[in-house]
């Protein structure tokens, strides 16, 4: 749901009822904080796409963070597109205490020896000035269960290594920040200075300059994913346009052959594509798999005009 796990409300074990009514996938949220606006806030930004392998044995977070510096940039989207873990550490989502809290999430679980990654993705920037990570992921262990989470500091790479899809944003810091709507850290993109973002920071109704090629953007509750994702291609002007690497929670999720439960799951990865987005009649599909709160993992096509974010969505857009 969130890039930071140290301050969650009370939770309830997943395996519990709640003492309040549930919803159904798809219900919207509304938290007890304060509603900001915009509810989308977008950068426009260059960017550079590389592989990246990282050795057997490093730290998942020291390695992953490390990129910032390696590529001179303040804020970088990654997919995972291959290898294993050595050690995983990590929670996924749960019941809040009450209905103007109802996420939250477990205590930490640990699964140690190899287990091979199915999907991941992350969001790479800073929190209170220091490089941070916000990682989700799933993976196979040897007996052949696929489980997946929110991944914390600990987590090391497996015997065969890992190989990264980082994309490099030129133009665009991402900051983590207590949110007062939710209660929770969330990462915020915000423009580095330079002459492809002459304004700091825009919203999803805002121009941006030819000269970039892709959109980083923060989705704020209750905004449906794929509503949101047409808002930012014609912000930027981009009539046809990829997802990749993009990482974040809806209230549940609701798919072309399933759903996965209420209140909140949060996905490992999303991508899709996006044409005709100037026009009257975009056409979005995307794809994704998520996490929900007994830690099972569900995976397919998103519904469209079904899934609103829970409790914040990274998006990375790129003009195709």
């Amino acid at each position: 749901m969130t890039d930071n796990t140290a301050q969650p409300h009370d939770t309830i074990s997943a395996l519990e009822s709640p003492g309040y009514r549930l919803g159904e996938p798809g219900d919207v949220v509304i938290h007890a904080g304060p509603r900001p606006s915009p509810r989308i806030v977008s950068v426009p930004t260059r960017q550079s796409e590389h592989l990246i392998d990282i050795a057997a044995g490093d730290d998942l977070f020291d390695s992953v963070t490390g990129l910032l510096e390696a590529l001179d940039v303040s804020g970088l989207m990654v997919e995972f597109t291959d290898g294993e873990f050595g050690r995983i550490d990590y929670v996924y989502p749960a019941y809040g205490p009450d209905a103007e809290h109802p996420m939250s999430f477990t205590s930490e679980f640990h699964h140690d020896g190899a287990a091979e990654l199915q999907h991941a993705s992350a969001t790479v920037g800073k929190k209170g000035g220091v490089a941070f990570a916000h990682i989700h992921a799933s993976w196979l262990t040897k007996e052949g269960v696929v489980r997946g989470g929110h991944l914390l500091p600990g987590t090391l790479v497996g015997p065969t290594g890992m190989r990264l899809r980082v994309f490099a944003l030129a133009d665009a810091q991402q900051l983590s920040e207590a949110d007062p709507e939710t209660g929770f850290f969330a990462f915020a993109p915000t423009a580095m200075r330079s002459p492809a973002t002459e304004s700091a920071q825009v919203s999803a109704s805002a121009s941006v300059s030819a000269s970039t090629d892709a959109v980083i953007s923060r989705v704020r509750p209750g905004e449906l994913i794929d509503d949101a994702i047409v808002a930012i291609c014609r912000a930027a002007g981009f009539e046809t346009a990829e997802v990749r690497a993009s990482l974040g929670s809806t209230t549940g999720a609701v798919f072309i052959d399933g759903t996965a439960p209420w209140p909140a799951v949060e996905f490992t990865h999303l991508t899709g594509s996006i044409g005709g987005a100037l026009g009257d009649n975009p056409q979005v599909s995307l794809e994704g798999e998520v996490v929900d709160v007994a830690g099972e993992v569900h995976a397919g096509e998103l519904t469209l005009g079904a899934n609103p974010v829970a409790v914040t969505f990274e998006l990375l857009v790129l003009s195709m």
